[in-house]
């Protein structure tokens, strides 16, 4: 009969696992190693990483291919950041746009609806009153009502194209 591991032993196990693999990471060291280029006396050329004569040349150093890796990086991730924040700054011109246009065609369709429902009134009631300053009714004669009636059109022709 096999026993079953603890949840104690299991969770031993685990951290120890880990423990190992981050140990094994911290002394893994990078390896860097210069890249020399020489032309032999036959005129061949010759790349290593050990130096043959004084006169080789060095190509590319480890630590200096490093920083120029890590500088290009840099280039690149400020370009990326500065091509994101153009574009969200579009989008939020473009979104503030967008809300402008819908609230000014919410007025404008509000507008509509009161003009046209101004102009059915004066046009279906046979008497058409406003309302003085003391609050009572006085009624429309003929022209006030024909200046009325005008200017309803003039405000349904502005607010419903």
């Amino acid at each position: 009969m096999t026993e079953l591991p603890s949840p104690g032993k299991e969770a031993f196990r685990i951290h120890a696992g880990r423990l190992f693999f981050l140990c094994g990471l911290a002394l893994v060291t990078p390896a860097q190693a210069d890249l020399y280029k020489w032309t032999d006396a036959q005129g061949k050329v010759h790349y290593s990483d050990q130096p043959p004569t004084v006169n080789a040349q060095a190509i590319k150093s480890g630590a200096a291919g490093q920083a120029e890796a890590t500088t290009e990086a840099t280039r690149s991730l400020d370009a990326k950041d500065q091509a994101f924040q153009k574009r969200r700054e579009e989008a939020e011109k473009a979104r503030a746009k967008a809300e402008k246009e819908a609230e000014e065609a919410r007025i404008k369709r509000e507008n509509c609806t009161k003009a046209r429902n101004n102009l059915s009134t004066l046009q279906n009631m046979p008497r058409v009153y406003t309302t003085n300053a003391a609050g009572q009714r006085v009624y429309m004669d003929d022209t006030a009502r024909a200046s009325a009636l005008a200017n309803s059109q003039k405000a349904v022709s502005d607010f419903c194209q």
